[in-house]
């Protein structure tokens, strides 16, 4: 049995994030399984020690390619290829419509680019199925430039904080002028963290990662809109953005 893959989940108990359980997947007799393991400590030996053991089918998922959208040029060693993760293979049932909802997110981002935004060349392609998307790769996100020790927030927060320097600080302008040109689409990231900010060679910075973009007011679980309501999320949304950046950065 082969570890392929290990992921830490956790509930809430009296308001507190506990550990639950290892979601774990492994591979054994060339077929992949998710399961889970409830020794955070220790590593299984064999698939009997296992928990909630199930098959994990990953041949021809993913969304048949639409006419329409674009396809990556070849040969695409030089992007960066965002892939579904086994964790999505094995626990969403709307796998494809995920995938449908960020080509078409990024497919619009292309029509419409920004600077400050991913460059997206276009989708991956498997036996007719969007198997990866295709974006310029940028060298290192801002987590990386300012807390290279993965310090946490609060010891982070604490520290002298010193790779903060002024280009670092006026690259939040750069950030905020992608988010509204975000917003200016009628989209939202939903996910600004330091992660999924980085930087090009010339230092200039763009906003990664559109798994979480959804129109405004559309809900992160549904696709119902509240339409009302979209003037003033949308106003809240980048007022807390410019909060969290410019705590983490001053």
């Amino acid at each position: 049995m082969e570890i392929v893959q290990s992921n830490e989940a956790f509930k809430t108990i009296d308001g507190k994030f506990q550990f639950a359980y290892v979601k774990i997947f492994v591979r054994q007799d060339n077929i992949l399984y998710s399961a889970k393991w409830m020794d955070r400590k220790n590593k299984p030996h064999d698939m009997s020690q296992l928990q909630d053991v199930r098959r994990v089918e990953t041949q021809n998922r993913g969304l048949e390619v639409h006419p329409s959208w674009t396809i990556a040029p070849q040969p695409l060693d030089s992007y960066y290829i965002k892939t579904p993760s086994l964790l999505a293979y094995a626990t969403e049932s709307d796998l494809e419509k995920q995938i449908l909802r960020e080509v078409e997110t990024c497919e619009l981002l292309r029509k419409h680019p920004h600077r400050n935004i991913a460059f997206y060349y276009g989708c991956q392609v498997t036996r007719n199925r969007v198997s990866g998307l295709c974006f310029k790769r940028y060298t290192s996100t801002l987590q990386e430039n300012v807390n290279p020790q993965h310090l946490n927030k609060r010891t982070f927060f604490s520290s002298g904080r010193e790779l903060v320097d002024d280009g670092i600080k006026a690259s939040l302008d750069g950030i905020l002028q992608g988010i509204r040109h975000l917003h200016s689409l009628g989209l939202v990231h939903n996910d600004v963290t330091p992660s999924n900010i980085m930087f090009g060679k010339d230092n200039t910075p763009v906003l990664v990662d559109f798994g979480s973009c959804r129109r405004v007011a559309e809900s992160l679980r549904d696709r119902r809109l509240n339409g009302h309501m979209n003037g003033m999320i949308l106003t809240l949304r980048l007022r807390w953005r410019r909060l969290i950046l410019t705590r983490l950065l001053n």
